[in-house]
């Protein structure tokens, strides 16, 4: 049992901890350059950074711009109409809890360019941010981002509905990362940015932040308010803005001219099957059979791949005598391999069949794949060469009893 002091001292409120006194921290503007943008709903912070080097104005040479082989149906439009966007969240997964802290936005302006970064201090800020992002968004006709139509432009449209807006942009969506995965994936281990960074424009970040560690990053500014631990984060954001211009001009550049712009035949190949996708057909064919000259050079899957569409291309285009050679090159690739790959067997044994009409050829090919079988020991598609195999054999029946002189009935004799 408590005493009766005791119960009574339970009763009194605890003396109250001094407070712990939050450090003062460095703000944002002494660590990065830029100034606080006033708006309706609150002012947010701006740094602004200018970039001239060559391989980044380089854009600035193709004008106009048709970028419809990447986005189906979008406009033509300059080298100035184009936004370049990339941002920094507290989370890499999504959802209706992630915030945006720090929009970049690239764009040209007066020959350079010009790379604006949104900061968030706070969550309080977030109104100020997405209003001023609505403005500077607004005379663009379009947005050129990585991997920002499934993560970067659906976070934004989400904070812009918590907040009640309804904005409605004008302008078309390139997600650059999809062409790159279409070019290069067959040839680089990884199609990150970073990795096609380092890949294909030799740039390799000495002091770069991970991506993965940037949201934690922003949670400790938020705490204590340091904000010097921010400068690497704008500089990686800054520099993935940077990147994504490079990769645009690439691939703009690669699809007028991909003989001169892309070195390698698996980067060639990659290309014309997005052009073949995008239904340019005499480009792609063409762009093809050129990459499959250096067919050893390709990884054997995107090789078949290559070699098929090409070859089913010519079909459909009446052009079947030109997959020919092709289809006797995959036969001999695949009679050195198991499983046996019969589809230029096939393909040869019908062209010769039904369009050459040599059924001595096709027989050929059909007996030479039925060995092949037995030899590997096999059984996948036996039974469909040998309906194939009679019904050659019974064809050329036929044709050797056209041809047979008749054996019956009196023979003519001389006249005397």
């Amino acid at each position: 049992m408590r005493s009766l002091r005791e119960r009574l001292a339970a009763l009194q409120p605890s003396p109250a901890r001094p407070a712990r006194p939050r450090p003062a921290g460095v703000p944002i503007d002494a660590v990065v350059p830029g100034r606080y943008l006033p708006g309706p709903v609150g002012e947010v912070f701006v740094a602004e950074w200018a970039r001239e080097e060559d391989d980044v104005r380089r854009l600035l040479e193709h004008a106009p711009l048709a970028p419809s082989l990447f986005v189906p149906g979008a406009p033509t439009v300059h080298p100035e109409e184009i936004v370049f966007l990339d941002t920094e969240t507290t989370g890499l997964a999504g959802g209706a809890g992630t915030h945006v802290f720090l929009v970049g936005l690239g764009h040209f302006e007066a020959g350079r360019l010009v790379v604006r970064q949104f900061f968030m201090r706070g969550p309080s800020e977030e109104p100020a941010l997405l209003d001023a992002l609505r403005e500077a968004l607004a005379p663009f006709r379009m947005l050129v981002s990585f991997n920002g139509r499934a993560f970067d432009w659906p976070l934004i449209e989400g904070r812009f509905i918590i907040h009640g807006y309804r904005p409605r942009f004008d302008f078309a969506h390139l997600d650059i990362l999809h062409p790159a995965r279409r070019v290069w994936r067959h040839r680089l281990a990884s199609c990150t940015l970073s990795n096609l960074e380092a890949s294909l424009f030799g740039v390799r970040r000495s002091e770069d932040v991970p991506g993965w560690l940037i949201p934690q990053m922003y949670f400790d500014y938020l705490r204590d308010g340091d904000a010097r631990r921010l400068r690497p984060v704008f500089a990686h954001n800054h520099e993935d803005i940077a990147t994504l211009v490079r990769l645009t001009d690439l691939l703009i550049r690669a699809t007028a001219a991909p003989e001169s712009v892309l070195d390698h035949p698996a980067d060639r190949a990659g290309l014309a099957l997005l052009l073949l996708n995008r239904g340019e057909l005499m480009r792609g064919i063409d762009l093809l059979a050129d990459a499959l000259e250096d067919a050893d050079q390709i990884d054997p899957v995107l090789r078949r791949r290559a070699e098929v569409e090409l070859s089913r291309w010519l079909k459909r285009l009446d052009r079947t005598p030109e997959a020919v050679p092709l289809w006797r090159k995959m036969c001999d690739r695949a009679a050195r391999r198991r499983p046996l790959d019969l589809y230029p067997f096939e393909e040869l044994a019908k062209y010769y069949e039904h369009q050459a009409r040599d059924l001595v050829a096709a027989e050929a090919v059909v007996e030479r794949a039925l060995r092949l079988l037995d030899l590997h020991g096999e059984y996948h598609g036996r039974s469909s060469l040998l309906h194939r195999l009679e019904r050659i054999r019974r064809k050329q029946a036929r044709a050797r009893a056209r041809v047979r002189p008749r054996e019956t009935g009196p023979t003519a004799g001389p006249v005397g």
